[in-house]
């Protein structure tokens, strides 16, 4: 591979062009290894690249296209929604969520296991929503928490009367969300976790009209 194939150096500004088509782009190696390529696809539309390895187009790390949007598709991010399990808690068994059951719409990293748990890929700030359809309270049903538990700690959701806020919905449905932006270092765990208190284990984690979804991503 040739190192440069155009310079124009008039200015002391350094102009690098194929002089046809073709990618314009800087190759970075350690040891004669790719290891990342920064530069103009002439393929994708002009877009500017930062791709991993020897070849833009492959493995890119940031994209930024001609009108200038900007996506990073190696990204952690996922979303899996619609899961759907029976009697899960309702006794205060502090019940992990499966979604196994459930459609992974997407997870650019590979990162959510696809049952339950998110692992950090690196340390960092990371965001995370989520919507619970549960049914199935009673009159003992007095407690409701939502925890997302990660291995630094547990974020609460907070107390709730699962019963009284379900009753006027119809069936004694509830449907509880939060957000959360917490601290992760590589390799922490995040998973969701339903408890409801004082009563019998017949609450249902049931997916409805994708209100039960869990999602992440890498904030910063």
């Amino acid at each position: 591979m040739a190192k440069k194939n155009a310079i124009n150096n008039k200015t002391q500004d350094l102009t690098v062009d194929p002089g046809a088509s073709g990618d314009s782009f800087v190759q970075f190696d350690i040891n004669g290894t790719g290891e990342f390529r920064i530069g103009v696809d002439d393929d994708d539309g002009d877009s500017f690249k930062v791709s991993q390895g020897s070849a833009l187009g492959s493995n890119d790390a940031m994209v930024i296209s001609a009108d200038g949007e900007i996506t990073r598709p190696l990204q952690p991010a996922f979303l899996i929604a619609d899961a759907g399990v029976t009697n899960v808690t309702g006794d205060s068994t502090n019940y992990t969520v499966n979604w196994s059951t459930g459609t992974e719409h997407f997870d650019q990293n590979n990162d959510f296991d696809g049952t339950s748990t998110f692992t950090a890929p690196v340390t960092g700030k990371y965001m995370f929503t989520s919507s619970l359809f549960l049914k199935d309270f009673t009159s003992s049903h007095t407690s409701l928490y939502i925890t997302l538990s990660t291995s630094n700690r547990d974020y609460v959701v907070g107390y709730i009367n699962g019963y009284l806020g379900s009753t006027g919905t119809g069936g004694n449905q509830y449907t509880p969300g939060f957000s959360f932006i917490v601290d992760m270092d590589a390799s922490d765990t995040a998973v969701l976790k339903i408890a409801v208190d004082n009563g019998t284990k017949i609450i249902d984690f049931n997916g409805f009209n994708r209100n039960d979804f869990f999602s992440g991503f890498l904030a910063c």
